[in-house]
């Protein structure tokens, strides 16, 4: 048995100048720790590639390049990056350290969100995204577990991971990047993307978010690729999405087959989607005046 002193001598890990305290979670390229950072005395979150990513050239640049995106990236609606670096041959990420939970997690907790909570966090997903494509930063991989929700209501982007920063291409040539559910058509074809392909991924979102189901499903990743790329999605309407017009022709709009008849912009998504809150409110407030007026009677 080892006795305490000796326990409590034995060094605390490190990545870089970090001090790990806990394991957070593991994503398809690296882990991600709790760790505080001595100097500034403040808590952070490191983000490390996996061992069997660094074996990787492709994986290990990709990673470099998701440092790189993110840190050009200083919004309310992005998560923060710190410092890029490197420990014992292993590239990481240190970041802030958010509370909360992703909205991945929330939909699958059963937890009921009212609809205008749903579109505030895609209002600022939308802004942030606005924020991102303005500086030729494609995400290429919104999807709710993406999407951190804190315990104020912010709602941060994580992971640009896969993002294609300029002109840099990071992929092999036909090879699919993303998580299959929420990739754009132009996307699985392997084609160039552009700000419009995360507009499809916001459109996947808004669907499960008001539908309570994606857009596209099937028995087999193939089966869902082709319907992405081929057939239209089923109404709101028709699954029982009480969405009202406003927020079905957006959804159709954003799920276009061809980008360019999507919405130009993120900001133009965001604006769209802030005026169908607008009015959201005004009805509900005028349904709560009705409703006090018969009381009263």
């Amino acid at each position: 048995m080892i006795p305490a002193t000796q326990r409590e001598a034995r060094p605390q890990a490190r990545i870089g100048r970090y001090l790990v305290t806990g394991r957070i979670g593991r994503g398809g390229m690296g882990t991600v720790y709790r760790a505080r950072d001595e100097v500034l005395e403040r808590e952070v979150a490191v983000k490390v590639l996996t061992v069997e990513g660094a074996l990787d050239a492709e994986s290990r640049r990709r990673f470099e390049i998701e440092a790189k995106a993110a840190a050009r990236l200083q919004h309310p609606n992005i998560v923060t990056v710190y410092e890029m670096g490197e420990d014992r041959g292993i590239p990481f990420i240190a970041m802030e350290l958010l509370s909360g939970a992703d909205l991945d997690s929330l939909l699958r907790s059963g937890e009921e969100l009212v609809l205008q909570e749903k579109l505030e966090i895609l209002i600022q997903v939308c802004r942030g995204l606005e924020y991102a494509h303005e500086r030729s930063i494609v995400h290429r991989d919104i999807k709710p577990s993406n999407i951190r929700l804190l315990d104020d209501g912010t709602a941060k982007i994580l992971d640009f991971g896969i993002a294609k920063l300029g002109g840099t291409q990071l992929t092999k040539s036909g090879m699919m990047v993303g998580t299959i559910h929420y990739m754009s058509p132009e996307q699985i074809r392997g084609a160039p993307l552009t700000g419009r392909s995360d507009l499809f991924s916001v459109g996947v979102i808004l669907y499960e978010l008001v539908a309570g189901r994606r857009p596209f499903a099937g028995e087999a990743s193939t089966e869902i690729l082709y319907r992405i790329v081929h057939d239209p999605p089923q109404s709101l309407g028709a699954v029982g999405g009480r969405a009202g017009p406003a927020i079905e022709s957006l959804v159709d709009r954003l799920l276009e087959k061809d980008e360019a008849r999507r919405p130009p912009s993120a900001g133009a998504v965001a604006d769209a989607i802030a005026e169908i809150l607008r009015e959201h409110l005004a009805a509900a407030a005028g349904l709560a005046a009705d409703t006090e007026v018969v009381q009263l009677r």
